[in-house]
């Protein structure tokens, strides 16, 4: 499946309280296996460095860049998370979806989710995979 996997990705970047930390890697551990038995590859990231952000910055600064930290507006009692969710194509997210919706433990979890991120800090896009 992975050959097949991966032309679409759906990324996601959020803000979660440090002192939902535990009870977040607790909820990842069923939201991998439910989108591992629908057929979807799903990668959990925790930023580096978050509480060194003034170095972060300053480095970044530097370059020309914005450190993702300061972009999305992160506090010091916060984490950033990143989710990559990994789809063949459109279709392949559409099915995902559609099942998802109907999917009575899918919509628990994702209450769970919204219950311990920080309030509006999630961000999602879809991007397609270029060819060079």
């Amino acid at each position: 499946m992975d050959n097949e996997i991966g032309n679409l990705i759906r990324l996601f970047v959020w803000r979660t309280p440090k002192k939902n930390h535990d009870a977040m890697i607790q909820l990842g551990k069923p939201a991998k296996e439910l989108f591992g038995n629908i057929g979807v590859r799903q990668e959990i990231f925790q930023l580096e460095g978050n509480s060194e952000l003034s170095e972060q910055n300053e480095m970044a600064e530097k370059m020309g860049f914005t450190n993702i930290a300061k972009a999305v507006s992160a506090n010091k009692d916060e984490e950033v998370w990143l989710e990559l969710q990994f789809y063949r194509d459109k279709k392949h997210l559409d099915d995902v979806s559609a099942k998802m919706q109907k999917d009575d433990n899918a919509g628990e979890l994702g209450k769970q989710f919204m219950g311990l991120i920080s309030p509006g800090s999630c961000i999602e896009g879809w991007f397609s995979q270029l060819s060079f």
